[in-house]
């Protein structure tokens, strides 16, 4: 273990969907605190979603700096950071190093197409090369329709990286990549644990655009003059390669052992387990995790708390990257459990798992005179709540099970919301909303720090402390929830082919 004074700190950084989050650890893992700054999403045609990679720099210098002087920090006892962010996000770059576009988010959709000819030429040769199936989601989609689409960027493009790889590149002037970051770009090879020279070329990048590969952990240099600028920490601050965010926050609510299983409420909804070796199947989402020689399961779903954020913006106003949670919650208490016979499908980007249907649409169903704000609030909360059961399914078809679960992001805060998973799902179930990607970014500082030996030898409730009381499922309302997730599924069946026929609706021009 380093030399250390009691001043001395590190910082975990997140890029998330809808906000920059920085927090801070002390060198015995106690949380110090955290903040974040948001930056806009530009929707320029139905079922896009971009972000401009320049604003979530100084979205992190906000936070950062914020953070280190309500806590009465010196900026210059940092020593050590780590970075996480979204996955999928690609960010292409000039030969100078400059940003070419915005940044296509996972829950865009534009790729429909793309996705499904690299599904019916090449589906399970990209399957078998990287453990995950051609969707929307994934970079390499993005990257064809930008080529496809506008051919005068994509002439110009010299570098790739993924956003948080991005940042470290702003921060360090040093371009590199982590397993699981290059695995959400759908470019890399498990076996060979190296980018797939096949899989680049058929993204068609030019020869050297993909950054080096190091561990998790590993350092990857100190801060620049201009990331000490930006975050007014010190040139003694080192950069450790983090990695991606869903990954992030399941280690740090201490998922450390084949049987424990995380519920995500964050701006997409999921369910994460993790496994000795990879459980690959067409319909998850497999991650290399922190703890070799562990992988990551995701059954993710695409609107979670973002769905939460639209309909509160929709009915009380506010800003939509932050819901309020105990507003909504206290609007969503005033209805029964089953919001009057309403029901709601989150389908507000598509959905990921177990559909992997980019045409999907959101919809309220058995909408009456009768119905109130609060039981489109209790809906908002069932419906995504029916979307993770849905989800569950392929999951347990792998082998894993709900038997020890962490319920983790923003809208693990809310009581309700958490008791109607718990619900829903059958699940005992325990909120853990101090469990955070900037606070696991900031666990693998320390580790990369040698403060630990490595990720397993992180304790599994450093910084998320086992406080919380158990959930139990109200068994007086399961057979309801029964019936309410059977007609769920059953609505979601019969409009699903409304929704294929429709989809040049949706879908930007071409």
């Amino acid at each position: 273990m380093p030399k250390t004074t009691s001043k001395e700190f590190v910082l975990g950084l997140d890029v998330g969907t809808s906000s920059a989050k920085v927090c801070v650890l002390d060198f015995g893992g106690q949380l110090l605190g955290g903040e974040n700054a948001t930056y806009p999403t530009i929707v320029p045609k139905p079922a896009w979603a971009e972000q401009e990679p320049d604003a979530w720099l100084p979205a992190l210098g906000t936070a950062c700096r914020r953070l280190l002087g309500r806590l009465g920090l010196d900026g210059a006892n940092a020593r050590g950071l780590a970075i996480t962010s979204a996955a999928h996000i690609g960010v292409l770059l000039d030969g100078h190093g400059h940003v070419l576009r915005p940044a296509i988010l996972w829950n865009d959709q534009r790729s429909k197409v793309e996705s499904e000819e690299l599904s019916l030429r090449h589906g399970e040769k990209i399957f078998g090369l990287a453990n995950n199936w051609p969707a929307p989601t994934w970079t390499l989609s993005h990257l064809l329709w930008i080529a496809r689409n506008d051919p005068a960027v994509w002439n110009k493009v010299r570098h790739f990286l993924l956003s948080k790889d991005y940042i470290a590149y702003r921060l360090t002037g040093r371009m590199a990549s982590d397993p699981a970051a290059a695995v959400s770009a759908l470019l890399y090879d498990v076996k060979t644990q190296d980018w797939s020279a096949w899989l680049a070329a058929l993204a068609g990048l030019p020869d050297g655009a993909l950054p080096e590969i190091l561990p998790i952990s590993a350092p990857i240099g100190p801060l620049s003059p201009e990331g000490v600028d930006l975050l007014g920490l010190s040139q003694k601050t080192i950069v450790f390669n983090g990695t991606m965010d869903s990954t992030a926050e399941t280690f740090s609510a201490g998922v450390r052992r084949e049987g424990e299983c995380v519920i995500r409420l964050a701006s997409a909804g999921g369910i994460h387990g993790i496994s000795a070796s990879p459980r690959a199947h067409p319909k998850l989402i497999s991650y290399p995790y922190p703890i070799a020689p562990f992988w990551l399961s995701q059954a993710g779903t695409n609107t979670c708390a973002s769905a939460v954020a639209w309909a509160r913006q929709l009915l009380q106003g506010g800003d939509t990257n932050e819901p309020d949670f105990d507003a909504w919650t206290r609007l969503a208490e005033q209805a029964p459990a089953g919001a009057n016979g309403l029901l709601f499908h989150p389908y507000l980007a598509g959905e990921r798992c177990p559909y992997w249907d980019g045409s999907l649409r959101a919809s309220f169903i058995g909408l009456g005179l009768n119905h109130g704000k609060a039981d489109l609030a209790r809906a908002v909360y069932e419906g995504t709540a029916y979307a993770l059961r849905d989800a569950l399914g392929v999951l347990e078809a792998q082998g894993f099970s709900l038997s020890r679960v962490k319920l983790v992001g923003g809208g693990a805060r809310s009581a309700l919301w958490c008791q109607t998973v718990s619900n829903v799902l059958a699940c005992p179930a325990q909120a853990v909303p101090e469990a955070d990607s900037s606070v696991g970014a900031a666990l693998l500082a320390l580790v990369g720090l040698g403060v630990f030996a490595d990720a397993a030898e992180v304790p599994a409730g450093l910084c998320t402390p086992d406080l919380a009381p158990q959930l139990v499922p109200d068994e007086r309302r399961r057979s309801a929830y029964d019936d309410a997730f059977a007609l769920y599924q059953e609505v979601q069946a019969k409009l699903a082919p409304i929704y294929h026929l429709k989809w040049p609706i949706f879908r930007s021009a071409r």
